[in-house]
């Protein structure tokens, strides 16, 4: 994992209701070439189901929308952008 990646998981973990979302994210939208994993898709997916309380789906909306919004990294916005399909 990069670095940059690391220290937003370690992040996360300590600053968040909602680590397991936010990890799940920063490991779905990383600096790698290759597509998410289908099990931080599916954790990301979970917390925007319509079974989830309107505040998770909203908080989860709103990390991926922050991530994409600060970073200029091109894999990160690809990768953030196939999470919805």
């Amino acid at each position: 994992m990069v670095p940059s990646n690391q220290t937003t998981v370690g992040l996360a973990h300590v600053n968040s209701d909602f680590k397991d979302v936010d990890v799940a994210i920063v490991k779905a939208t990383n600096h790698v070439e290759c597509p998410p994993k289908e099990r931080h898709i599916r954790k990301i997916l979970g917390y925007t189901s319509a079974e989830r309380p309107r505040a998770d789906v909203q908080y989860c909306l709103h990390a991926l929308a922050r991530r994409l919004a600060k970073t200029r990294n091109w894999t990160i916005n690809v990768n953030a952008k196939v999470l919805p399909r």
